[in-house]
């Protein structure tokens, strides 16, 4: 992880706006911090730059969208060594990284969505992809969408595509289990230093989840009541709601 490089980070956001908005785009005083997070695999480098809320939004309109590998996403939430499979440390690790979250998602499904835009460089060659993390329903997922200059015609921004060769399947991957395993990590180094309460809900899924007393929990409740009692439980003492 680095924020030494914020600056730098800020560069190539406003550059992959001016590049594939075709607009001109100066980086504004946002709370967002310009974090990333390097990624070498045996045959490229990635970087990933957290977004704010506008950025992503301005993006997501010249892109397209990659089909998701559901199989991946069970796998990560069912290896015992990661804390994939708990909004609530996810959650805290993303929070302690990235700042606060950002609201690109669905308020009924999830609560939590952090974005980012990811370079790659491959020798001489440079792309750009868009990437959401965030919670729905009973699930995290990472949605990714490939960034396409607004004048490019060759594709068809309203369907799902397969993984193009400048990032495929098996990179992919790897990008996805490493950013897991780095938040896993990250999380089990600091989690006993850092305890900040909080709590945030799926209201679909009846979902609370969050920290209190030093404590992480995930909850899910059968019945509404059960659910609207837990809330005005953490509230009653005054535990900060996200978002």
């Amino acid at each position: 992880m680095s924020n030494d490089n914020e600056n730098d980070n800020a560069k190539l956001v406003n550059a992959a706006i001016n590049k594939y908005c075709d607009q001109s785009y100066d980086v504004p005083a946002e709370k967002t911090k310009y974090i990333s997070i390097d990624i070498k695999s045996k045959e490229k480098v990635y970087k990933l730059v957290r977004l704010s809320d506008k950025q992503y939004y301005m993006l997501r309109r010249n892109c397209i969208p990659i089909f998701d590998d559901y199989e991946q996403l069970i796998i990560l939430s069912t290896n015992k060594r990661l804390i994939f499979s708990s909004y609530a440390k996810m959650y805290a690790s993303l929070r302690w990284l990235f700042g606060e979250c950002g609201r690109c998602y669905d308020e009924w499904k999830g609560s939590f969505a952090y974005p980012f835009l990811i370079y790659i460089k491959n020798g001489e060659e440079e792309f750009e992809y868009l990437m959401n993390l965030f919670n729905i329903r009973s699930s995290i997922e990472f949605k990714l969408w490939k960034l396409v200059r607004s004048s490019d015609e060759r594709f068809n921004s309203g369907i799902f595509h397969n993984p193009f060769e400048d990032f495929p399947r098996e990179e992919i991957y790897y990008v996805n289990n490493y950013f897991a395993g780095f938040l896993s990590g990250y999380f089990e180094s600091v989690s006993e230093k850092t305890c900040e309460p909080f709590f945030g809900t799926v209201d679909s899924n009846l979902i609370v989840f969050g920290c209190k007393d030093g404590n992480y929990f995930d909850d899910q409740y059968e019945e509404e009541n059960q659910f609207r009692k837990a809330i005005k439980e953490l509230e009653k003492h005054e535990i900060r709601k996200i978002n």
